[in-house]
């Protein structure tokens, strides 16, 4: 046998280059084959994440579905009980008209006066300087920014027990991250030697809406020396 390796050392370098290729080729089919396997593992993770980020938003939704239609059947209750009175009533309808047409007659009274200048505002009137007050709705994502002081509310998040969070800027003391805070909540801060109070006066988890105001505090009153 040896005798025919060394007569024949064409046989044996094609045989020894076929080995050596079929090796190489099963190596290399084995990586790639775990290559794709770990592509594939991957594409399955993120679609998976995917339908689940998809879900939790689905249930939001439902969860404000249901709770806008219990409010629906509460109003269609109290619109069924108050035309219950209506009917059983007949002077009521005759007096809401009556009460409509004084107020028109009101109004009609103010506008002649404004055009007159009679009018005055109720600083002209008193001669007593209002406290400075701003209030305005925005909505998850945007921000309330009060026009005097440049005291800053942002909201990123509205959650379901009617929290919020989301960041604060006061002028003196920076921007401070907030989380979970409720309608109610308030910050005192000074301006220019004026002290004010941002409050966080509504938070609606139904349709994304907040409200907030700035309104400038009262100075306290000092005792008689």
């Amino acid at each position: 046998m040896e005798n025919w390796f060394q007569e024949h050392p064409v046989y044996t370098i094609v045989g020894h280059t076929i080995l050596i290729a079929t090796t190489t080729w099963i190596i290399s089919s084995f990586i790639i084959d775990e290559n794709r396997v770990n592509l594939y593992k991957a594409q399955t993770e993120n679609a998976s994440a995917q339908i689940n980020n998809e879900k939790a938003i689905s249930e939001q939704y439902k969860a404000k579905i249901s709770v806008l239609e219990l409010e629906l059947s509460k109003l269609r209750q109290e619109n069924q009980r108050y035309l219950s009175w209506l009917s059983q009533e007949p002077k009521s309808i005759p007096a809401l008209e009556n009460k409509i047409k004084a107020l028109e007659d009101q109004l009609k009274t103010v506008l002649a006066k404004v055009k007159s200048g009679l009018a005055v505002t109720p600083n002209q009137d008193s001669g007593v300087k209002l406290p400075y007050e701003f209030k305005s709705p925005f909505l998850k994502g945007e921000s309330f920014v009060d026009p005097k002081t440049k005291a800053t509310l942002g909201v990123s998040g509205i959650y379901a027990d009617y929290t919020a969070s989301g960041v604060i800027y006061l002028p003196g003391s920076g921007t401070v991250e907030l989380d979970n805070v409720k309608p109610g909540s308030s910050w005192e801060f000074e301006k220019d030697g004026t002290k004010y109070k941002l409050t966080l006066n509504g938070v609606n988890w139904l349709n994304n809406r907040l409200e907030a105001s700035v309104a400038e505090m009262k100075k306290a009153n000092r005792p008689n020396q």
